[in-house]
């Protein structure tokens, strides 16, 4: 009976003696991911692309240098030197935007560098998630092969009062039996949970970048802390500061400055040049160049100008449709939070106490023979659904944690 004591406790204290933080077990598994995902480290490289794409916009064109030599000599045809020409033009000129191109440009590639940063920011969050659905998903199963272990403990000490009752003739055979049937179910459950578990572990391993046969040593843990927060703070922070609402916001500046841009094309844009000139291989004069393009072909411009302009309009719509998403998923999250909460503290103050209760009221029924076996072993299974049922609901919680969490882009 102490041993059953013992076993009851373990049983019953096990969902509210799991931890109570998340550990910095699954803190360095986030940030092992962080640092060795794959998709991370592409997106890292675009990134890097972009922002160096940034830095080259808003500058100069590279000057042209050009040398004309002019009236050559037939006579030495194969001789292409200023000194086979009569004259010899050099002329070095650089194209100028009109002003205000060059910086529209260098906004529109910066803006878009930022998106880019937005969307890689928005990707680290969307593997955090999955790292904490696959962590919390191997510590659910890890918790279940402790509850199984446990209840094939006391299992055990039930087929020893069984057999003690059967040998004494105060209980049939067929009890004895009925255990030990119990017994190999839960061997099989064990065996279900062990595969479940190296499933977990090669998507965890996927996620995190490793090898499928590295070594997954983690002591996994499901916290059971409750998160406190304000709806409307939250839709606020996600309509406003989500990497994805961030970037989309870029985005639509990128989409701005190039119709902005778009409309510059009506002005002209100049190329200057000044070179000296070679006669006889004296420079005694010079020459000095502008140039202008003319834009007169309306119809193209403006029709350009419209393109973009509707461009920008349309990335302002999705901006705002994706804030309302953002709005509303946040509000389905914060619900299903609210939800599994409730639910937590339905087990955890009614029906594990509950099942306990009427399990231990069942063994000292059985031992003094007012109950038969049959009726014990449904309570026994009453109290390990009940254990079970209460991990999967905080396992449940604490992925509409995760999910609350990436739609607003915070980790709380």
């Amino acid at each position: 009976m102490a041993i059953i004591a013992a076993v009851l406790a373990a049983l019953f204290m096990g969902p509210v003696m799991l931890h109570a933080a998340e550990s910095a077990g699954l803190a360095g598994l986030i940030a092992e991911a962080a640092a060795n995902n794959p998709e991370l480290l592409s997106m890292r490289e675009r990134v890097r692309a972009a922002e160096a794409g940034a830095r080259a916009s808003g500058n100069l064109e590279d000057p042209t240098l050009k040398m004309e030599m002019m009236d050559l000599s037939s006579r030495h045809a194969a001789s292409f030197g200023p000194g086979n020409a009569m004259e010899t033009r050099y002329m070095l000129s650089q194209a100028i935007p009109f002003p205000g191109k060059l910086s529209l440009e260098e906004k529109m590639a910066s803006k878009e560098a930022a998106a880019t940063r937005g969307d890689l920011a928005s990707k680290t969050l969307d593997i955090a998630a999955f790292v904490k659905e696959a962590y919390f998903d191997y510590a659910f199963l890890d918790a279940s092969q402790r509850i199984n272990n446990e209840v094939r403990e006391l299992l055990a000490e039930m087929a020893r009062i069984a057999e003690s009752r059967y040998s004494t003739g105060l209980a049939p055979q067929q009890d004895v039996i009925r255990v030990h049937i119990e017994e190999s179910m839960l061997t099989g459950e064990g065996l279900s949970i062990a595969a479940g578990m190296e499933a977990a572990s090669a998507r965890l391993k996927y996620i995190l970048g490793r090898q499928q046969d590295s070594v997954l040593d983690i002591t996994p843990e499901l916290p059971v802390t409750r998160v406190e927060f304000s709806t409307s703070g939250l839709i606020e922070k996600a309509v406003v500061n989500n990497p994805a609402i961030r970037s989309m916001a870029d985005s639509v500046g990128a989409a701005e400055a190039a119709s902005e841009l778009s409309r510059k094309a009506y002005y002209p844009d100049l190329m200057a040049g000044a070179g000296p000139v070679q006669r006889d291989g004296k420079f005694d004069t010079y020459d000095v160049m502008l140039q202008i393009n003319i834009p007169i072909w309306f119809g193209k411009t403006s029709n350009r100008s419209e393109e973009a302009s509707a461009a920008a309009a349309a990335m302002r719509s999705r901006l705002m449709a994706e804030q309302n998403i953002r709005a509303l998923e946040v509000k389905q999250a914060a619900i299903d939070v609210e939800t599994a909460d409730r639910m937590l503290s339905l087990y955890s103050t009614g029906i594990l106490p509950q099942a306990l209760i009427g399990f231990e009221s069942a063994l000292k029924n059985y031992q003094s023979g007012k109950i038969d076996f049959l009726t014990l072993i449904e309570t026994e299974r009453t109290l390990k659904t009940a254990r079970l049922d209460y991990i999967r609901t905080l396992l449940d919680y604490r992925k509409k944690v995760a999910a609350l969490e990436r739609a607003v882009g915070e980790d709380f």
